[in-house]
């Protein structure tokens, strides 16, 4: 299988963050990006379908790399919360992944406090880059 580099890990792990299909080709290491039009009314059905025939002509040569489940996206920011240092923004985050719509909730949260709301961005794609990482490895 071909090796991807740090940035094409990195573009991976940001479009399976998004919600798209990412496929990688086992040989050359070719990635297709799909952006699923019934997931998000912004995507271009065209390419999605385009990007979709070609991975049905040998469906055997692509690593379809899943959107992260989630329970385990929910666990990124349980550890996120753990390492916050903030009482206040601990409480609030901890809460907010009790309520109801955790992901809006938890993002809602933490647009209150700037500082972390980038130190969080910077958490959640080393997370997904990992993930990225161990989708392939299985492969």
């Amino acid at each position: 299988m071909a090796q991807l580099s740090d940035a094409e890990i990195n573009e991976a792990a940001t479009a399976i963050r998004r919600g798209m299909e990412v496929y990688i080709h086992r040989e050359h290491g070719r990635m297709l990006i799909a952006d699923d039009p019934e997931r998000n009314v912004r995507a271009d059905p065209e390419v999605f379908e385009a990007i979709m025939q070609d991975i049905s002509t040998d469906p055997d040569a692509y690593i379809h790399i899943e959107r992260m489940p989630t329970p385990d996206a929910i666990q990124v920011m349980k550890d996120f919360t753990d390492r916050v240092r903030n009482q206040e923004l601990w409480q609030a985050l901890t809460y907010a992944l009790k309520r109801p719509r955790p992901f809006q909730t938890f993002k809602g949260e933490l647009n209150k406090f700037p500082k972390n709301y980038e130190k969080w961005r910077e958490y959640r794609q080393v997370r997904y880059r990992e993930y990225v990482s161990k989708a392939l490895a299985a492969e």
